[in-house]
C-alpha cells in the first residue's frame, strides 16, 4: 500500500466544526480514538467525549475518513441526513464517514463505515486517495477517497432520510439555493472536481 502524502494546513477549518460536533453525539457508546499528532502520528488515545479537552489543552489530533461515491455517469451519491440527527438534520451528507477508531487505520475506517451506514462491502483496492487534510484549529486529520461505482447502496435509515444521485455542479446548485449541508460537503466537493478534472 502506497501511503498516503503528508497532511496539509486547511485554511477553511472552520468548515469542520459539524463534524468536531457530531463526534460528541454521533454515537451512544464513548468509542477510544487514536490521538495523533500534527504529523500523523499516534501518540496515544482519547475516549470520543474528550475532543473539547483535547482543543482547549492542545492535546492533538483526531483522524476521520470521508467517501465520496460516483458513477459513470459522473453523478455522485449524496444521502440526506434524518431529521433526528442532532447535528446538521436534514442535510446533505458524504457518501459515508467515520471518524478512526483506536488501532484503525484511514482505510479500514471508511471501509467499516461504508458497511455500517450504507450496506456496502468494498475493499481497498477498490478505492482511491483524494486528499488529506489537517484543521489545527479544529484538531483534525482528514482523507477523503472516492469510490466508481454504479450500484446504488441501501442506506442505514437511522443515518439517512433518502438519497439521490446528483452531478457536483448540481449538488452545489443545490446547496447555493439553500438546501442544507454538512459545512464540509461543498469545500470537499470542489477538491474532489480538482482530482477528477486529472484521473478521468
Amino acid at each position: 500500500r502506497i501511503p498516503p502524502p503528508p497532511p496539509k494546513p486547511y485554511k477553511s477549518h472552520l468548515q469542520y466544526f459539524d463534524k468536531s460536533l457530531d463526534c460528541v453525539g454521533k454515537h451512544m457508546n464513548d468509542e477510544i480514538l487514536d490521538l495523533v499528532n500534527k504529523f500523523d502520528q499516534v501518540i496515544g488515545t482519547i475516549k470520543r467525549s474528550q475532543l473539547n479537552e483535547v482543543k482547549q489543552k492542545n492535546l492533538g489530533y483526531f483522524r476521520a475518513s470521508d467517501l465520496f461515491i460516483i458513477n459513470n455517469d459522473g453523478k455522485l451519491w449524496i444521502p440526506t441526513r434524518t431529521a433526528t440527527k442532532k447535528i446538521a438534520p436534514n442535510a446533505y451528507d458524504f457518501s459515508a464517514a467515520g471518524h478512526v477508531s483506536a488501532g484503525e487505520d484511514y482505510l479500514e475506517t471508511i471501509i467499516r463505515e461504508t458497511k455500517e451506514e450504507i450496506n456496502l462491502n468494498i475493499t481497498e483496492s477498490e478505492l482511491e486517495f483524494i486528499a488529506k487534510f489537517v484543521s489545527p484549529e479544529l484538531h483534525y486529520i482528514d482523507s477523503i477517497f472516492l469510490l466508481r461505482s454504479d450500484k446504488t447502496p441501501t442506506h442505514n435509515p437511522s443515518d439517512f432520510a433518502s438519497a439521490e444521485w446528483l452531478t457536483p455542479q448540481a449538488l452545489l446548485a443545490n446547496i447555493a439555493n439553500g438546501h442544507k449541508t454538512k459545512s464540509s460537503l461543498p469545500i470537499f466537493v470542489n477538491i474532489l472536481q480538482q482530482y477528477l478534472s486529472k484521473n478521468i
